[in-house]
């Protein structure tokens, strides 16, 4: 389908600010074909915007569980709905992350592969939804982190079957267990699962099928472990210990990821706000934690966008409202926020050439809000329309479409 969008002022995903003057974005089966600063449009079909909009490239959660509901707090209660239930509700967060203007997710773990026929679907245009890149059952220990989700190795053999397992079903990333997690009782955040020449392997044998790794890292061992073995994402990255996130905090190791040029998904979601402060005095897990991201963004290493959706409480379409709590954590503007959840996003996932940005010859994923989010973050809570794929998937605008 070829449209016009009219009216609006641009934010590219790079630049220091929007264009000052309306932009025409042009689109055709896809693709930005053309960002005309000039405000003209070809004949043709056209969405009128108006001029307090401001056009950007659609968000990036670089973290999510699709399959995950985040009502639930056990995974046995995970587990026991029905398959066909699990699989309607998949349907409807799709739907509404594409519709918050969020267009392309990464879903980092899963047991039963159903969010790859959920990215293929979208991908063919049969359903809504945002650009889905997945990593399948992510590879942990006997009664490890995620254990449940069926990605158990207890040798190298083992771990070299779960990862060709994943690569068979056509995974687009590979993710580790390098540490315990919150989620599964009797996994400590702060043990390391594999060592480093384990994850080491684990990355050499991804590589080697054409993955990229994602390390999922509570405690410092794990990522020291993980970023000396050449893994491209830390998730997490928060040096939790016996009194909890950021309380092992170790500058060794953070000087350890600045030099693997490994980039960090801290997973910053919309509840992140509410420990801020209680009885008007800032909280221990906010000092440490914000303590965290300013070592980590002190030593130059990249933060990118991501939410752990689908985790309990944490809402899959929610990014827009979390990425308030990540500017508040990292002491980050909303130019530096924005990039994290577009353009830097998009070169950590591997997709620089796909999307993360508005220029002619990338996808045409974008979101119209109103009021300009590089002044206000707020403003991407309002959107007017969203594009995905070249698809409008959500319509807000006063004029009609004509």
């Amino acid at each position: 389908m070829k449209f016009s969008l009219c009216g609006a002022r641009v934010w590219d995903g790079v630049a220091a600010r929007t264009t000052t003057a309306a932009c025409s974005i042009e689109i055709d089966c896809g693709l930005i074909t053309s960002v005309d600063k000039s405000g003209s449009a070809d004949d043709g079909r056209r969405v009128h915007l108006p001029e307090h909009a401001v056009a950007l490239p659609g968000l990036i959660d670089a973290h999510v569980h699709l399959d995950l509901d985040p009502t639930l707090l056990e995974p046995d209660d995970q587990l026991a709905a029905a398959r066909a239930d699990r699989d309607l509700r998949m349907l409807a967060r799709a739907a509404s992350m594409v519709r918050a203007g969020i267009t392309t997710v990464r879903d980092l773990g899963a047991g039963q592969w159903r969010e790859l026929v959920l990215r293929d679907a979208i991908a063919k245009g049969e359903i809504p939804g945002p650009r889905v890149l997945c990593a399948g059952q992510p590879v942990t220990l006997p009664s490890g982190h995620c254990h449940f989700w069926g990605g158990v190795a207890a040798n190298a053999a083992e771990r070299a079957d779960v990862i060709a397992r994943q690569v068979e079903r056509g995974v687009d990333w590979i993710k580790v267990m390098a540490t315990g997690g919150v989620f599964t009782r009797g996994s400590a955040v702060d043990h390391a699962q594999f060592d480093e020449p384990e994850l080491r392997e684990m990355v050499r044998l991804a590589q080697a099928a054409g993955r990229s790794v994602a390390a999922h890292c509570h405690g410092a061992a794990g990522i020291r472990n993980a970023v000396r073995a050449g893994v491209r994402t830390i998730e997490h990255c928060s040096f939790a210990g016996k009194q909890g996130f950021g309380s092992a905090f170790d500058p060794e190791v953070v000087a350890d990821v600045a030099r693997s040029g490994a980039w960090v998904s801290p997973t910053v979601n919309a509840g992140w706000a509410r420990r801020i402060e209680k009885d008007g005095r800032s909280t221990a897990f906010h000092d440490r934690m914000r303590g965290v991201l300013a070592a980590l963004r002190g030593a130059g290493v990249p933060l990118i966008a991501s939410t752990d959706a689908g985790i309990p409480g944490v809402r899959h379409a929610d990014l827009p409202i979390a990425l308030r709590a990540f500017a508040h954590y990292g002491d980050l503007t909303p130019l530096e926020t924005l990039r994290s959840a577009t353009s830097e996003s998009a070169r950590a996932l591997g997709l620089a050439e796909v999307c993360g940005a508005l220029r002619p010859g990338l996808a045409a994923d974008l979101v119209v809000v109103e009021g300009d989010p590089l002044l206000d973050l707020a403003a991407l809570e309002r959107p007017l329309l969203v594009v995905a794929a070249g698809r409008i998937v959500l319509d807000r605008t006063a004029e009609p479409v004509v």
